[in-house]
């Protein structure tokens, strides 16, 4: 959303948006997981706190054209071509799919639906960590490979496969560096919703989400975190989900921002790498308290 956004000139960083607890869009109220009033921000401040509103808003100009292509160009709606049978193309829903499951195209309550990944929206967890290692890299679209290279018991390459670069999508250095400063912020920065990933000595950037799906009575609620690390010189694209059990509700920030820590500190194990959340509980128990419900959740 924020590279459609940047890229298409619907808005510009310094841009300001309204993140309310609620907009009204059609005959619908569409809500921000915060329930307070965060005033004002920018590009990289609603990234960083993950304000529904400020993207509903601005989704909404900058229509479903841009969003669509850009999310097309990241890999979503098709297949990565890695041989695995159960891989899925997912969807992102155009005027044809629209008008062809629910007999309209798509109107601004889809398009703010899009907006923050919701509604007809479907994706898989390999491609966000392909768009994600795309973000890592500057740009590059490479193709997506399970395996390297074929070897014997005693080292001898049989079999390699080259790097192939599919496209590159000539992403601005200045939405790159929204981009990276943002994700690095929702680990890193204050008011970001992935404390739980960040690690010591090497920078984690990412953005937490989360997605329900099931009729009410069996509704699931599923927990994001996607990103790359290290922030600086990324060597690592990931995306993690926990799928939470049916009538339980898990946050991407709380459920999967720690698996992917938890992943790190393995990766790093030789730098003696803790989490700052850990460090932060050992060196201050005592200010440690519970955080009011509507404030410790992302709906997107």
């Amino acid at each position: 959303m924020g590279i459609a956004a940047l890229e298409s000139h619907a808005i510009y960083p310094a841009d300001q948006y309204e993140c309310t607890p609620a907009i009204q869009i059609g005959n619908v109220t569409f809500h921000n997981w915060k329930k307070s009033n965060r005033g004002a921000l920018n590009f990289v401040q609603a990234l960083t706190e993950s304000c529904d509103t400020w993207f509903y808003q601005v989704g909404i100009k900058t229509g479903s054209g841009p969003i669509i292509d850009w999310a097309l160009k990241l890999g979503f709606g098709a297949k990565c071509g890695i041989p695995l049978r159960g891989e899925v193309e997912g969807r992102i829903p155009n005027d044809e799919y629209m008008k062809a499951t629910h007999g309209r195209k798509i109107l601004n309550g889809d398009i703010a639906n899009m907006s923050i990944g919701q509604g007809d929206v479907q994706v898989t967890p390999l491609q966000m960590a392909q768009a994600m290692g795309i973000v890592a890299n500057g740009g590059t679209f490479y193709q997506t490979r399970l395996v390297q290279q074929v070897q014997t018991f005693d080292n001898q390459i049989v079999t390699a496969y080259q790097v192939r670069a599919k496209r590159n999508l000539d992403l601005s250095p200045e939405t790159l560096d929204e981009l990276r400063t943002g994700m690095v912020n929702v680990v890193n920065g204050a008011g970001g919703t992935a404390h739980q990933a960040s690690l010591d000595n090497v920078e984690v950037a990412g953005k937490t989400g989360t997605a329900q799906w099931g009729p009410k009575h069996k509704e699931r609620t599923a927990a994001w975190f996607a990103g790359f690390s290290p922030a600086d010189q990324p060597r690592y694209a990931f995306a993690a989900v926990y799928e939470g059990e049916v009538g339980s509700k898990v946050h991407g920030g709380s459920a999967a921002a720690p698996m992917i820590a938890d992943v790190f500190k393995d990766v790093y194990k030789g730098q003696m790498l803790t989490s700052r959340s850990q460090r932060r509980e050992r060196e201050q128990p005592e200010i440690r308290r519970a955080e009011p419900v509507e404030e410790d959740d992302e709906s997107d």
